[in-house]
């Protein structure tokens, strides 16, 4: 029996297509249903990995879609915080003025401190270490469930042998 294909280029795939979701304005709305970027991306490196796999090779199990996911996750984590910087230095910070507007009818229940920090953190638009570390484990958590969900849809169909109806019947 064949050795299974490496899932470091499949998972890459799918941390590149999570990362784009993420950090891209607009498109990481996508993101506000549950995570669905993220755990896309987890199902892509799914999606590349099964289609790596050769006839003969062991067929692509739960803990394999677990470990893409996973590996997706990291990969979505770290190259969507380099996209992040980038493009908040070549776009500017393009949703702080909405988030700002949004945030106003809160102000009354914040106390005045608070509100003036949040207020500077979004004017700046700083992508502060803590908000990397978060991201990390959040793209590794969804990756994780979206490669769960890959193995589910793309498991190899076990095929009924010997199966035949039943030959009573019912009166």
């Amino acid at each position: 029996m064949q050795e299974k294909p490496s899932m470091l280029m499949p998972a890459l795939y799918g941390g590149i297509i999570m990362a784009v979701i993420g950090a891209v304005p607009g498109l990481n709305l996508i993101n506000c249903l549950c995570c669905a970027g993220v755990m896309f991306g987890g199902f892509m490196a799914a999606f590349f990995y099964k289609k790596e796999l050769l006839p003969g090779m062991p067929p692509l199990t739960s803990s394999d879609g677990m470990q893409l996911g996973a590996l997706a996750g990291v990969f979505g984590g770290v190259v969507g915080g380099l996209l992040s910087v980038i493009i908040l230095n070549l776009a500017g910070n393009v949703g702080g003025d909405m988030m700002l507007q949004f945030m106003e009818n809160f102000k009354d229940n914040i106390p005045p401190e608070a509100w003036d920090q949040m207020e500077q953190g979004i004017r700046e638009g700083e992508v502060s270490v803590f908000n990397l570390i978060i991201g990390l484990i959040i793209d590794v958590i969804f990756g994780l469930v979206g490669g769960l969900i890959g193995y589910s849809i793309l498991k190899p169909k076990q095929q009924m042998m010997n199966m035949q109806p039943p030959t009573d019947q019912i009166r």
